[in-house]
């Protein structure tokens, strides 16, 4: 029985139109590289992982994991653009899970790397409400996959525990390594190769209420 429920922030219960990668897909473009949008997430999720998501990401990194020549004008370009998420939205099965998490005697914390805006998005799309705690990275200095990050959700929430998010690298693999049960929300199949996840919230409700 889980005492927790663990939740991560974008592309898990907020979307971004447009979101960083499709403007990192357009800057390449116009540099002539036709790259898959799966490709351009990957590569730049990877590059942030090497540092531990670190700012800012290493842009070399991300155009090798892309096997695209690091030329000084095309890293310019990408520094001096603002590829920071737009416009939020909340995915239409958000409210539906987080009502019936609230509606159970379980904790839900929400666990996200995190910016000064995330907490701002949170109050202006009424989500704060659903929470019962907040670990948020910039706050803390400390970053998932980092177990600590995990500790701190679960002295928050309890355990045993559970936490979703959209990052199998990040999210996925840093749960598991922190002795929490992991879910993978691949909304958009940026993770083809795993088949144990799941593509919106709704597939989990049924999974988690097993366990409550």
């Amino acid at each position: 029985m889980y005492r927790a429920i663990f939740v991560d922030f974008g592309n898990t219960l907020v979307g971004f139109k447009p979101a960083f990668y499709e403007k990192l897909q357009t800057i390449l473009r116009e540099h002539g590289y036709d790259v898959d949008i799966r490709r351009v997430f990957r590569a730049y999720v990877k590059a942030m992982a090497v540092n531990n998501y670190s700012q800012p990401t290493d842009i070399k990194e991300f155009l090798y994991n892309l096997n695209i020549p690091p030329s000084d004008r095309l890293i310019s370009h990408i520094r001096g653009s603002d590829i920071r998420d737009g416009e939020a939205f909340i995915y239409d099965d958000v409210m539906e899970f987080l009502e019936t998490i609230r509606s159970t005697n379980t904790k839900l914390i929400l666990l996200s790397n995190s910016s000064p805006r995330t907490k701002k998005l949170l109050e202006e799309l009424g989500l704060v409400k659903y929470f019962d705690d907040l670990v948020l990275s910039h706050e803390i200095g400390i970053v998932k996959p980092n177990p600590k990050i995990f500790a701190i959700a679960i002295s928050k929430g309890g355990y045993p525990a559970l936490h979703i998010g959209d990052i199998y690298e990040i999210d996925y693999v840093g749960a598991r390594r922190s002795y929490v049960d992991a879910i993978l929300l691949d909304r958009y199949d940026f993770y083809p190769e795993i088949k144990e996840k799941v593509r919106n919230l709704r597939e989990i409700i049924p999974m988690i209420t097993k366990n409550l």
